[in-house]
């Protein structure tokens, strides 16, 4: 049984997602997802906002070639907060907004683009 993290988005909303240890196997559906590491005065600190078609791919069998995996680790990242988003054209609109809205509101280390 996994915890249920609330992260704030913007406009005074919550959002709801399931903790889950790094190396946890997901099923075959697209979703948000978000590494993160436990943080003194908080809950936790949010490392990275990403989204995908496939969270078992994104996040575990493919994890190694993630692009932000490398940062995440030495950040410290030691979980993955997922939140489960259908698929289709409207589930990939729904998960890019939240995405893109999580990243405003919580502005993640690790998806600081390079100048």
């Amino acid at each position: 049984m996994s915890l249920t993290i609330e992260w704030p988005g913007q406009f005074g909303r919550t959002h709801a997602f399931e903790l889950y240890p790094i190396g946890t196997t997901f099923n075959e559906v697209g979703g948000v997802y978000i590494f993160c590491k436990p943080y003194p005065g908080r809950q936790w600190q949010a490392l990275y906002v990403g989204e995908t078609g496939n969270l078992n791919e994104r996040l575990n069998t493919a994890l190694q070639r993630h692009q932000a995996w490398p940062s995440c680790q030495s950040g410290g990242a030691t979980h993955i907060c997922a939140k489960v988003i259908g698929s289709g054209v409207s589930g990939r609109m729904e998960r890019l907004a939240l995405e893109t809205e999580l990243r405003h509101s919580l502005n993640p280390p690790c998806n600081r683009q390079a100048a």
